[in-house]
């Protein structure tokens, strides 16, 4: 069964704080989206901003679109995330980073960007207990789902078909529906479910097909 996880983009703590509250109550799972300006154009709320997530007893999973991943991770487990997610093409040392999310007690997850060649990460997939593929470029919402980024998930599962695999960006009913027929473990949902009337409803719709 594929897990739906709603993501908390935000360019500033005012849009966060909204819709944080809006989603807190449709989900047990939640990926908040951290950006730096560097990596991406755009800048996120500062980490330093979002609450104590252990109060609210869910699970929380940091997504970094941020240069130099390894300077967040003790903030991050400060905060209550107990998942990383950092992005290949942000650091040269990639062995260095997972193992320091490890010595925080953190999941670690390797994201790519559509345009990186799969054979970038191939052999760091035993190091990490996922991959996730962005479906649209990182830092900016109301994308469309890149289409060569299917062809990529099906490369990487017929090369290894444990690794959790994991997809964010551009996803609507039509695409989550490919993406489950690739065998998909986890898909993030941001403005599709944020920006929808009924937040609710929507998730049920995507967790249904």
């Amino acid at each position: 069964m594929v897990k739906i996880i709603p993501t908390i983009f935000s360019h500033n703590k005012k849009e966060f704080n909204e819709r944080f509250k809006k989603l807190l109550s449709i989900s047990n799972n939640f990926q908040i989206d951290f950006m730096d300006g560097k990596f991406v154009p755009s800048k996120s709320i500062n980490l330093k901003e979002i609450p104590n997530l252990k109060k609210f007893r869910k699970n929380f999973e940091a997504h970094l679109m941020c240069l130099h991943p390894e300077k967040y991770l003790s903030q991050l487990k400060k905060k209550g995330f107990k998942k990383t997610i950092f992005h290949i093409e942000s650091t040269r040392s990639l062995e260095e980073v997972i193992k320091k999310i490890k010595s925080f007690k953190l999941i670690p997850f390797m994201a790519i960007n559509p345009e990186t060649h799969l054979e970038k990460i191939l052999s760091h997939i035993s190091s990490v207990k996922g991959i996730l593929f962005m479906g649209v470029h990182p830092g900016k919402e109301h994308q469309k789902f890149i289409p060569s980024v299917y062809k990529k998930i099906s490369q990487l599962r017929k090369l290894n078909k444990k690794i959790i695999v994991q997809v964010d960006g551009g996803v609507n009913e039509s695409v989550a529906k490919k993406l489950a027929k690739l065998k998909v473990s986890i898909i993030n949902s941001g403005s599709y479910i944020s920006d929808s009337e009924n937040p609710r409803e929507t998730l049920r719709k995507l967790k249904s097909l």
